[in-house]
């Protein structure tokens, strides 16, 4: 697939955030670092299983993992109404960041299809207990990250260097 046709979907993306928040216990994630490997999982996953795009983000190599370009301004949004971001300190020279689904969010996820809540599931089971530098040294692990350089775009054809079994990817 052409990365010029890769076209991000904002509302799939919020909508995958939201999820993947309700999924989680006490409706919350710890780390912009987790969140960030989260969604990579679930894009790639997504891609992997399916050829298609889930919600079109632009992934970059950074060194501590991939994230995707669109976080920071969609988290924005989403702190408007849907989510809290707090901040938690942990003895470290910076503190955690942590999100709170803070309302019912079943009008925005309902955007999702079965298949997309099926990988979202699928990732918060299999990574939804690892914390962000665990995540981390996982996807420094993947063919995405390691088959460009630092800084650079993540094809999503990549994916498909992974290995992964449908199970892996979607579960049964």
């Amino acid at each position: 697939m052409d990365k010029k046709k890769m076209i991000f979907n904002e509302k799939k993306f919020e909508a995958a955030v939201l999820y993947m928040l309700s999924r989680s216990p006490n409706a919350t994630i710890e780390g912009k670092k987790k969140l960030a490997k989260l969604l990579y999982f679930a894009d790639f996953n997504y891609f992997e299983a399916f050829e298609k795009p889930f919600t079109g983000a632009t992934y970059k190599a950074l060194p501590m993992g991939p994230v995707p370009q669109e976080l920071e301004q969609t988290l924005a949004n989403l702190e408007k109404s849907e989510i809290t971001i707090k901040k938690k300190k942990t003895g470290l020279p910076n503190d955690t960041v942590v999100f709170v689904l803070k309302t019912d969010s079943k009008e925005k996820v309902d955007i999702l299809s079965d298949e997309e809540k099926k990988v979202l599931d699928k990732v918060i089971d299999d990574y939804g207990k690892f914390n962000g530098k665990m995540l981390e040294d996982i996807t420094h692990s993947e063919a995405p990250y390691n088959a460009v350089a630092l800084g650079e775009h993540m094809p999503y054809e990549l994916s498909f260097y992974r290995g992964k079994t449908m199970e892996e990817l979607i579960g049964k």
